[in-house]
This record gives structure tokens, sequence and C-alpha cells, in this order.
């Protein structure tokens, strides 16, 4: 992420304003814009964030709401976010001539002085929301989670939802984790920087209120949290910058399993993580940086899994969870395993990972 601070926001606006003139547009410049927020006392009376940046050139129904996201360090930040990421620059142009007039702001009734404004440019992420309930939540939700995505896609646009409906391969992956009975992380990876704008845009009405997960009164926190971002582009540096291990090791958090000679196989071997992941690469990352077909030379050299079955309103489907170690024999592979490795932590592995399956972290060993 580029920080710009309200102290250089002029001439950082003028060199950026420069660029996003001249660069070719083949996506969206940003994938989202957040606001920093530092809290202050004074005697001036601030202006009111939405009447602050009350914009008119988005068309007649379009402003930009405030999403806030989760408080770190003390740090409270918000989004800005537009249905479009395509409407970003706009936006941008319209926060630098903003700051440069007044930085001073009123937001949920306290004053804050706008510290800067964070870019975020990259097309992977990862956001979590925190969801509670009046009532023990079940463990089928794999499919009132898809749906609830789904309807906050639609809620933006219709087109958007059908045609993400119709894709064969997803842009994105749906998890959550139990904090209690009554109470889950609701975790959603994207794959596409486009898809950020949309989703968040959806969300806001259900952020703060109540809503209806697996016929259970639940409600969502009024924050959320993107826990992690990255791009296709640096996922190659990191492994091009540092040394290479030959071995790579998953932990599945939860069941995973893959298609294999129309059957299902449960047992993770390499041809099918590194292929499916290579496969759902080329998709997704930009052409340049597409990897050509690999007869996946690897062994799997230790592992400790079970299988689980993870229930769904249709029944339960089997996978394993557990840790495994992959070893390469040729440095190229073990170099493209390694980026492929870091994408699985967003796109996930194997089948129905839009269903909450087959998540996975890296290990160190």
């Amino acid at each position: 992420m580029t920080i710009i601070n309200e102290t250089d926001t002029t001439n950082t606006a003028n060199l950026l304003e420069k660029q996003l003139e001249t660069e070719p547009k083949t996506e969206p410049t940003f994938a989202g814009l957040s606001v920093i927020l530092r809290s202050i006392q004074t005697t001036t009376t601030p202006i009111e964030l939405d009447r602050w940046l009350a914009l008119t050139d988005f068309g007649e129904d379009i402003n930009p709401i405030w999403i806030p996201l989760r408080k770190a360090d003390g740090v409270t930040k918000i989004m800005p976010v537009l249905p479009d990421a395509n409407l970003y620059e706009q936006l941008m142009r319209s926060l630098w001539r903003q700051i440069a007039s007044s930085n001073l702001v009123e937001w949920r009734q306290k004053p804050y002085e706008i510290g800067g404004v964070e870019v975020n440019s990259d097309s992977l992420h990862k956001i979590a929301i925190a969801i509670n309930s009046i009532q023990p939540l079940p463990p089928t939700l794999a499919r009132a989670i898809h749906a609830l995505c789904f309807r906050w896609f639609a809620n933006t646009s219709p087109e958007l939802a059908a045609n993400l409906h119709q894709q064969e391969t997803l842009p994105l992956t749906t998890g959550w984790e139990y904090c209690s009975p009554k109470k889950i992380l609701l975790k959603i990876s994207l794959l596409q920087k486009e898809l950020l704008a949309p989703l968040l845009w959806g969300m806001n009405a259900d952020l703060g209120q109540e809503i209806t997960l697996a016929g259970i009164p639940c409600r969502m926190h009024g924050s959320i949290e993107i826990t992690q971002t990255t791009s296709f582009e640096k996922l190659v540096q990191l492994a091009n910058q540092n040394s290479l291990n030959p071995a790579i090791n998953f932990k599945f958090l939860t069941p995973t399993s893959f298609k294999q000679a129309k059957k299902v196989q449960t047992f993770p071997l390499p041809d099918l993580v590194f292929g499916g992941l290579l496969r759902r690469w080329n998709k997704f990352a930009p052409s340049s940086l597409n990897f050509p077909k690999i007869e996946w030379d690897a062994i799997v050299s230790a592992y400790e899994l079970k299988t689980y079955a993870m229930k769904m309103e249709g029944g339960a489907e089997i996978g394993a969870e557990g840790v495994i170690r992959y070893k390469f024999a040729d440095s190229e592979q073990a170099r493209i395993a390694t980026i492929l490795a870091h994408f699985a932590t967003f796109a996930g592995v194997g089948r129905k990972t839009t269903m909450g399956m087959g998540q996975v972290t890296i290990r160190n060993s």
C-alpha cells in the first residue's frame, strides 16, 4: 500500500495525477482507498464527513459510503467505497482537493484530522467480518455463506452476480472460523482487483445490522478487517528474491479433496495440488506472468493427515486435513511451486473452495 500523508499531499498528488494520465488502463488502478483519521480536540466546528466529500461526479445517486476498518494499534481508518473500482481515480482526485482545502472532519459525532490516504493497488485480498448469533450456529453454513456473498455482489450489480455464477472457476473463496458456538469470523478471499469495490458496496447495508444465516437471526459487526493483500507480481518477486527451499509445507485447515478421473480423491497428490493451482493462477494472473503446463516431478516426503467430513445442506463432503511436505527435484519447479503455494493461501486448494473447503496455510517447517 502507498500512504500519502497530509503534509505532502499536493506534491504527491501532482506526481500521481501525471502517472494516472499516462499509464495504459487494462484494469482498475486502485482496488480501494483508506483514509487515516487522527482524533483531536478542537474549538473549530468540523465538517461532517458525508458533506466533506459530497460528490456529484459519479451519478445522481452515487456518493461514497464510508466503511470503518477494524482499529489496529489505536489507528482509525475508514474506506470511502464506490460500486466500481474504475471510479477510484476520480475519487482520489476529489480527496486530494478536499484535503488541500480542509482536513478537519466529524465522523460519528467526533472531530478528526485527516492524517493521510492509503492507496491499495493489490489484486489479492483477504477480508474478515465477525458475525454473532442469538443461538448456536449449525455446522452446515457453507451454502448460506456462499449465498450471502453472492447477495452482496447482486446488491451492487445483478449482472456481475450472474456473471460470477456462470464462471466455472470463481475468483473468490469463502471460509469461516468458529470463535464460539454463537460467533463466527467470516473470511472471504478475492482474486481480482475489481471485485473488492462491489463486494464492500453491496455489504455495507448489512454492517452492524441483523441478517439471517441458515435460518438463524445474526448480527454483523459494524467494521471489516482486510487481513492481507498482495499482487501476482509480488508473489513472483518473493520467490525470486528469497533463497529457494526444495520443500514446501502445507497445513490444510479445512477438508480438502480433488476431482480425479471423475472421482473424488482425498489425498493431496503433488500433481493435483500444484496442477490445480497452476490452472487457477493462469486464469487470474496477468498473461505476462502465466506459467506453461508442467509435468510435476515432486514427492510427498512427510504427512500427517486425517479425513474429515464437512457438513453441507445436501450431505457431507469428505476431505483431508493436516500437514504435508512436498519435495521438488527441479529448482525451477520448486520456484514455481513456491509462488503457487503462496497463491494458495488466497485461492484455496482443490474442490469447493467457495464453500469453505481447501483452506490452507504455509508452514515454515
